[in-house]
């Protein structure tokens, strides 16, 4: 299931965070060939990887095989410190409850949660965990063939500027709003049948010390389905 780890309690999640960094070098250095990001060490971590980050793992079996952050707007952040060209000159959206989404990621495999791809239980949980936590909008710098993923799964997509070639590639900065059908239409798309959340583990909250909540979404009945905690996860 997905955890949700705040950059400031990262510490008391040691053994985690130590299997994020790795599997972010593997993924993104030796799978996606980043060798600016490559470190003898093996561990991939950046300046951005601070107390204010939200770290997203993806766990089964113990292991971690999937991952995304998201990085508050009103911090330094990609686009603001690295790819502000992409931007053309223009502003983009900032705001308390405006986050970057970066670094998602889930390995190439036939593993599954519940009969369901892990990468469509990792996308469907960041998903899940903006309305949980209260973000409202998401700023992502992605290739156009995401942008179409997003658009097709129920994200509200905005794009902010002309794409860009980037290190070869084509890159445009959008926003994308999470939002209760678009849950939903994660949901029937790819028959999820639950919360996709362990905030048991890691109940990282953003905006204040107290517990995060499971949507009455996730544990009620809507349509012929009922949406209840994934059995065994």
């Amino acid at each position: 299931m997905l955890a949700t780890i705040l950059g400031a309690d990262t510490q008391d999640y040691a053994d985690i965070m130590e299997q994020v960094w790795h599997f972010r070098h593997r993924q993104f250095v030796e799978r996606l060939g980043w060798e600016a990001c490559r470190r003898a060490d093996d561990r991939e971590i950046d300046q951005f990887d601070g107390r204010e980050a939200i770290h997203l793992p993806l766990i089964l079996g113990g292991d971690v095989v999937g991952y995304s952050r998201l990085l508050p707007t009103l911090k330094p952040h990609l686009l603001s410190d690295v790819y502000p060209g992409l931007m053309d000159g223009a502003e983009w959206p900032r705001g308390p409850r405006i986050f970057e989404w970066t670094r998602c990621i889930a390995e190439v495999s036939d593993k599954t949660i519940a009969n369901v791809p892990i990468s469509n239980i990792l996308m469907t949980g960041v998903m899940e965990y903006c309305l949980v936590a209260g973000i409202e909008t998401l700023v992502v710098e992605t290739h156009p063939k995401l942008v179409n993923l997003l658009l097709t799964t129920g994200w509200d997509v905005m794009p902010l500027a002309a794409p860009s070639v980037l290190d070869g590639s084509l890159i445009v900065p959008i926003t994308a709003k999470p939002s209760m059908a678009g849950l939903l239409r994660h949901h029937e798309l790819y028959g999820i049948t639950g919360s996709v959340l362990d905030l048991e583990l890691a109940p990282g909250n953003p905006f204040g010390a107290s517990a995060l909540s499971r949507l009455a979404f996730v544990e009620g009945a809507h349509g012929s389905t009922e949406y209840h905690r994934m059995a065994g996860e």
